[in-house]
């Protein structure tokens, strides 16, 4: 099941500037929403967001693709920045498309995180053609999509470290943690912190600046390797983390490091809405839930229909509602019978409440 519209927590959205006519005449953006009474209050992780986006004229989080060369006679000469007046900086204000051509419909080639420093070269239209310091290529970006900014850091353009190992996993947080630049500790090389329970995808491990060992996200940025669950090398975590497989019989094992601690049968979504596998983490923690199928855009007069209140000891474990929960309403432990989620008796909904915490890895496999 879902969360419902009254208690929901806002999803982590990024602030979106409003669309100037070039980058030198955007407005700041604030990006602090109203907080009104009866609201639900945000995370850590959406305040947090939003703070990000009062302070993208000075902060500068990491670029998630490489950018490519255009030739500069693409760009129309009469929007260049002067020549004299130095560099011109910018920064993105959510997820930015990398584009190839100025045209929203040239596929794009990848996306640039919120807060990543680009030098502006000129524009053409409505789109900035920009330098990418951290991948040292060129693209386009809409020119809505950015603030003016600072000239980055050193680290920011650092060639990357050889690999000491190779991987390809989705890593997650069990503690707040970091991702820099590049691997090291100085605070220059920081862009924006990462909160327990998030997850990032690597590529491989370095050695740092400070002789530690590093986690490469795909996007060519670094996140300390302390704190961190590894699923393929689960097997010599030595924190808290769950496993759950959903068929034949739909179990979850609680591990405290290599020991098993409980084992617990767990209601499975059913084949129109299954439970998602993969690598999760414990991101929010509900003590009494209120369910209802209207966020979901099902109406409770449908086959398919819920409103469910006093839902204890609710832990989601995806963004998008998917948790752990006491299933009151159903018995079919082992089996399917849930909109998505892991449903529990309430003695093992209480006891993971209790055990549990945000951060706690989790995987669930298929079978």
């Amino acid at each position: 099941m879902r969360v419902s519209a009254d208690s929901q927590d806002q999803l982590c959205r990024t602030p979106v500037a409003p669309t100037p006519a070039a980058i030198l005449a955007l407005p700041c953006y604030c990006g602090i929403m109203p907080y009104r009474a009866g609201d639900v209050r945000p995370t850590r992780r959406t305040a947090l967001l939003w703070t990000l986006g009062t302070l993208l004229s000075v902060a500068w989080p990491a670029s998630t693709a490489s950018a490519q060369t255009v030739p500069a006679d693409a760009l129309d000469r009469s929007s260049r920045p002067p020549a004299d007046k130095g560099p011109v900086w910018a920064v993105t204000t959510g997820d930015a498309s990398l584009r190839s051509q100025p045209d929203i419909a040239d596929n794009r080639f990848g996306f640039a995180r919120p807060g990543t420093p680009l030098q502006v070269l000129g524009h053409t239209g409505d789109w900035a053609y920009v330098y990418n310091p951290h991948t040292q290529g060129t693209t386009y970006v809409y020119s809505n999509l950015l603030a003016p900014g600072q000239a980055p850091p050193r680290y920011v353009s650092q060639p990357a470290p050889p690999l000491v190992q190779q991987l390809q996993d989705t890593i997650v947080l069990t503690q707040d943690s970091v991702l820099a630049w590049y691997p090291s500790p100085s605070q220059d090389a920081r862009f924006m912190p990462l909160l327990a329970g998030d997850t990032e995808t690597v590529i491989g491990a370095v050695v740092g600046e400070d002789g530690a060992i590093w986690y490469q996200t795909n996007d060519f940025c670094y996140v300390p390797s302390n704190n961190v669950f590894v699923p393929s090398q689960s097997d010599s975590f030595t924190g808290r983390w769950l496993v759950a497989t959903l068929t034949p019989v739909t179990t979850v094992v609680a591990y405290d490091g290599q020991t098993t601690v409980r084992t617990m049968l767990a209601l499975r979504g059913v084949p129109r809405f299954p439970t998602p596998t993969g690598v999760f983490s414990i991101v929010r923690r509900v003590p009494n839930e209120t369910m209802d199928s209207m966020t979901l855009g099902i109406p409770h007069n449908s086959p398919y229909g819920y409103y469910v209140k006093n839902v204890l000891y609710t832990q989601y474990f995806t963004p998008d509602g998917a948790s752990f929960h006491d299933n009151y309403w159903s018995w079919n432990f082992g089996g399917a019978g849930s909109h998505g989620c892991l449903g529990l008796s309430f003695a093992d909904s209480k006891w993971l409440w209790d055990w549990a915490s945000i951060g706690v890895p989790v995987i669930v496999n298929a079978a």
